[in-house]
């Protein structure tokens, strides 16, 4: 289904609730071209591996013995079975149906009780995607055509070399989840743009961060960066890279939101950050006076808003039954014409075939 978007106007309704457009998506956006999966720091050492999926497809992002990024296809060659779930450090993956064994490059090394069977083991290896890093950021693409991550994000590096989010560490034990009963976009876009902050976050945001503070920088339809003032500490920049990471750098803290599609109607919202300290072990009495400290610094950064985000994407999504004529985008909220030009070109690869 063609879905047409006027960038310089608010999406039409049918972008929110329509399951055609939804399975769609899957296959253009998520698995089209280059989507955030996760940190470098969740696959920092030789056979640090975790499991996720694009678009519905299962995959495996992981750190080789030779210490390369690579992703590979989470589902056995043989019959299609799930290899390994959450997270882990190994040399080799194991089928737990009939222990298919593959190396950490997909290739294929074991096939128990094959006896005469002539298996070529070459030719059923998992299948590798492209897998590359920015700024302590991980990306895959299930598409091997789409352009390098340097030359997609080549525009944002001049602003965000400066803050070095490079060497913050991202602290996996800060990071939460939650379901929302909300089209993916609708909290993308509630992600992204500033407009809504003296109404939505009177109390939380809008003292800190006020809207009138808020500024575009610069952006194009691969991922946009903003401004806004703070009070008492330098400007914020907030990155938007579609399809599904928002960011924030400030006060030597880079905190995050990220968007998992579940349904037309649900997503999953999953909040994290990177601090200038390493995650201690949990053991070390230090280290758990350091995490505790973290978190103070993440509560004081980033009052409790997303209950209000939340609520309002929902409501957002309640009146997405009804009919629309798409009004026009403010200059206030210039950023969300980059995201809906990302949107547009990739319906139109879609139509293109």
């Amino acid at each position: 289904m063609t879905l047409r978007i006027d960038p310089t106007r608010a999406l039409p309704l049918q972008a929110y609730r329509d399951a055609d457009v939804f399975e769609h998506e899957r296959h253009t956006i998520w698995r089209g071209g280059w989507v955030f999966v996760g940190t470098v720091d969740q696959v920092a050492e030789p056979g640090d591996w975790f499991a996720t999926e694009l678009g519905g497809q299962p995959i495996i992002v992981r750190r080789d013995q030779q210490g390369e990024l690579g992703a590979l296809a989470n589902v056995c060659a043989h019959r299609g079975t799930l290899l390994v779930e959450g997270a882990g450090n190994d040399k080799r993956f194991q089928c737990p149906y009939h222990s298919w064994t593959y190396r950490d490059d997909g290739s294929l090394m074991a096939v128990p009780h094959s006896g005469d069977d002539d298996i070529d083991k070459a030719d059923w290896c998992l299948p590798r995607y492209r897998c590359e890093a920015w700024n302590g950021l991980v990306f895959v693409s299930i598409n091997e055509k789409v352009s390098s991550l340097a030359e997609r994000f080549a525009h944002l590096d001049p602003i965000v070399a400066p803050h070095g989010i490079e060497s913050l560490h991202h602290w996996t034990s800060q990071r939460e989840s939650e379901t929302w009963a909300a089209n993916w976009k609708l909290v993308m876009a509630n992600a992204m743009e500033s407009y809504h902050l003296f109404a939505i976050h009177p109390d939380t945001l809008e003292p800190y961060t006020p809207t009138s503070g808020s500024y575009y920088i610069a952006g194009n339809a691969h991922g946009t960066a903003t401004g806004g003032q703070e009070k008492g500490q330098d400007d914020y920049v907030l990155l938007s890279l579609p399809p599904n990471f928002v960011g924030v750098i400030s006060n030597n803290a880079f905190l995050y939101q990220v968007v998992v599609p579940v349904a037309a109607d649900r997503t999953t919202v999953v909040s994290g950050g990177a601090f200038a300290e390493t995650d201690p072990a949990t053991s070390s009495a230090v280290g758990s006076f350091l995490k505790r400290t973290a978190a103070r610094v993440s509560e004081s950064l980033v009052p409790d808003f997303l209950p209000e985000d939340k609520a309002i994407c929902e409501r957002g999504q309640l009146a997405a039954s009804g009919d629309f004529e798409p009004g026009p985008i403010l200059g206030v909220e210039r950023v969300l014409v980059d995201f809906h030009t990302y949107l547009a070109e990739a319906y139109a690869r879609e139509s293109a075939g």
